[in-house]
């Protein structure tokens, strides 16, 4: 099982050899005069840290930091949001104009974004039914073509989870054809339902994890990779020579410290709270056919056809997210959960909305 990730990976990475940049190369001494950088720094708008130093080739620390939080030993690599790390994956273990992936839509367009860039197919198997329930068997018999395999749980945008026993049927199902990609953004709303914990006994899983939504981070640009050493070993050779910043990794350790994910922790139940509240609220307003189940810090709603709900918010200045461009989703849009007072605002909005009779 091992093998699988070598026999996926093109022949050009297996022979890559990584960047060697004046930090992976190390060396200890008194005056560092080895990477083209100022050796003191300017001052700008008085800040109180020096950037003049490039930051570590690999934040080991704040690996390390966020493989305790998560829970496991296997290895664990910071890269610049899930954006990157699906970036990454896809660059690693598929060929352009050869290799293909599969996804499940509805889902997150980043996925297929990143390998039409690369001139790669994307092999669709569509959630089924209202529930948008992963359809296992479709999948591991899509991943006989493909190279990656990517799911999102719970998935953006229709906010449903998938269950530890659905990712397991599809790992066991692909583990002689494909690696399956886990995307857990969302993973803080559920987190006893994570597949991290997976990764030990099915090297075939990888997991994305991203600071970004119950973390609050999103301007930091920090993400997470958690795969097999097997995996690994070909996806380091491809990470830049400075991944991320010597500002972000401060403020990353700062989350992961024991009083940060306390506060991470109050944070997200206040949110579940009020997004809790907010699906009581729309299931009482005529403008709403259907507000669907939420793992996440959105809510997914449709309207009855014919009605603009998203031009509507948007008229009374609150934004959200149409999605009915996608055909499994018309006359649906995606609400982000905010503050108690910022959803009731929505709420007192949509009370004055002008059904049609």
């Amino acid at each position: 099982m091992s093998s699988l990730a070598a026999s996926l990976v093109p022949e050009v990475i297996k022979k890559l050899i990584p960047y060697q940049s004046a930090r992976r190369i190390g060396g200890s001494g008194r005056v560092w005069l080895n990477a083209n950088e100022l050796e003191f720094p300017i001052h700008f708008d008085n800040q109180a840290k020096s950037y003049n130093r490039y930051p570590d080739f690999l934040p080991h620390d704040v690996a390390s930091a966020y493989q305790k939080y998560a829970g496991v030993e296997t290895p664990v690599l910071a890269v610049r949001g899930a954006d990157e790390a699906i970036d990454l994956l896809i660059r690693t273990f598929c060929q352009p104009g050869k290799d293909k992936i599969v996804v499940c839509p509805p889902t997150y367009a980043m996925y297929e974004f990143c390998a039409d860039a690369l001139a790669m197919e994307t092999i669709k198997v569509p959630l089924v039914g209202d529930a948008f329930d992963l359809d296992s068997q479709g999948v591991i018999q899509a991943a006989k073509e493909a190279n990656l395999v990517f799911l999102c749980s719970p998935n953006n945008p229709t906010g449903n989870l998938i269950s530890q026993a659905e990712i397991i049927k599809v790992l066991e199902g692909t583990q002689d054809d494909a690696i399956v990609v886990v995307d857990e953004a969302y993973i803080e709303f559920e987190l006893a339902q994570n597949a991290a914990s997976l990764i030990a006994q099915y090297p075939n899983l990888v997991v994305i994890r991203t600071l970004s939504k119950a973390f609050g981070l999103a301007a930091v640009r920090c993400g997470f990779i958690l795969a097999d050493k097997s995996v690994m070993d070909f996806v380091a050779k491809l990470i830049p020579p400075y991944p991320m910043p010597d500002s972000s990794a401060t403020v990353v350790l700062a989350a992961l410290s024991e009083t940060g994910l306390k506060q991470v922790e109050e944070n997200t139940q206040t949110l579940i709270s009020t997004r809790d509240w907010f699906i009581g609220e729309l299931k009482n307003l005529p403008c709403i056919a259907h507000v669907y189940p939420s793992s996440t810090n959105f809510v997914l709603v449709r309207t009855h056809s014919g009605e603009d709900l998203f031009a509507y918010l948007l008229k009374h200045g609150i934004v959200t997210r149409n999605q009915s461009h996608d055909p499994a989703l018309r006359n649906c849009v995606r609400i982000t959960i905010g503050s108690q007072s910022s959803m009731e605002e929505v709420i007192s909005v949509l009370r004055s909305y002008p059904t049609q009779s």
